[in-house]
């Protein structure tokens, strides 16, 4: 082949190789066109879902498109991880999310069908959720942890604790508690907060390892009782409920995130618009004080930074996981 022949060959295909990152380029640009779709792990009404909510119409303003919810609870939020792992980075199908879903399931699950690091793109988080330990009072009288501590110490493996599901927050932060304490309590996974705070309520459980916004009604009400927060600092919202580390134990503190992912090979462009639009709504005082409001705070961060906070929870997580012995069996 002459040597004019290979170079207009060569100028052919540089031509589309730089045809193409315009139109991948335009495409970001653009994006989106249509309306995006969001994945959540567990069911309408849950605590990720009431965030969700609270987000949804902002974010839509400033994506200027709609936002669709897809509830596909089960196995720990790992049946929504999947679809999402398997869908195509256009843009379209993100997951909402958690320190569960994306910390503690790797190591929960020992065979899951995707990567809870690499085949996800991070965009942004968006809230800090404090746990709460909460009781119901006609199972089990206690006024504080500490009481709350010695109660089960004289009963062990007797009572139950309740959770949102095998491999959530409010599984495994109570795992993680039941052994700062040394207590031995028996774990009910139930599909979704709505359903492990009926069985709480209904005596099927004496307690539950609650993400504070799925419990605040109940409390007001008094057929709940908060105990003790798993921040580090006190609540603003509920500022005469102390911390787990100041009430009992010195140093505990068990925190989940809430944040938007998406499939692997996501455009950057679009991932920086994306958490554009995040920022913006976090900044907007009306969200804030709605977030503020169920207790939650909000967290926003670049998704590179997200990323790096994926991975610091993932291997967090796994120490939780092995010291606690908790199975999802």
């Amino acid at each position: 082949m002459s040597v004019s022949r290979l170079a207009s060959l060569s100028r052919i295909g540089l031509a589309v190789v730089v045809s193409a990152l315009f139109c991948g380029a335009a495409a970001a640009q653009s994006w989106p066109t249509k309306p995006i779709t969001i994945v959540q792990g567990f069911p309408a009404g849950s605590g990720l879902d009431i965030i969700a909510r609270i987000i949804q119409a902002p974010l839509e303003k400033e994506l200027g498109t709609t936002i669709v919810f897809d509830y596909k609870a089960g196995a720990g939020g790992n049946l929504a991880s999947e679809i999402v792992a398997k869908a195509a980075p256009d843009g379209y199908t993100f997951i909402f999310g958690t320190a569960g879903t994306h910390g503690i399931n790797a190591s929960l699950y020992k065979k899951l069908s995707f990567d809870v690091e690499s085949d996800f793109t991070p965009i942004a988080p968006i809230v800090d959720v404090p746990n709460v330990i909460t009781v119901n009072p006609k199972v089990v009288d206690a006024k504080d942890v500490k009481e709350f501590i010695e109660i089960i110490k004289k009963q062990p493996g007797k009572q139950n604790y309740g959770s949102s599901g095998n491999g959530a927050s409010t599984h495994l932060g109570f795992a993680q508690f039941n052994v700062a304490a040394g207590i031995d309590m028996v774990h009910i996974p139930y599909k979704g907060s709505p359903a492990a705070i009926q069985a709480m309520l209904n005596g099927e459980t004496c307690c539950q390892f609650a993400q504070l916004q799925t419990v605040l009604g109940q409390h007001k009400a008094g057929t709940l009782r908060l105990l003790g927060m798993s921040t580090s600092k006190r609540v603003p919202l509920l500022p005469d409920i102390p911390t787990i580390a100041e009430a009992a134990i010195p140093g505990f503190e068990s925190v989940t995130w809430y944040g938007m992912l998406g499939p692997k090979g996501l455009d950057p462009a679009i991932v920086s618009k994306f958490n554009a639009a995040i920022k913006a709504v976090l900044e907007d005082k009306e969200v804030v004080a709605k977030l503020a409001g169920i207790g939650n705070a909000v967290r926003y961060e670049t998704a590179d930074q997200f990323r790096a906070t994926i991975k610091k929870d993932r291997a967090q997580w796994a120490e939780v996981v092995k010291k606690s012995g908790a199975t999802v069996d």
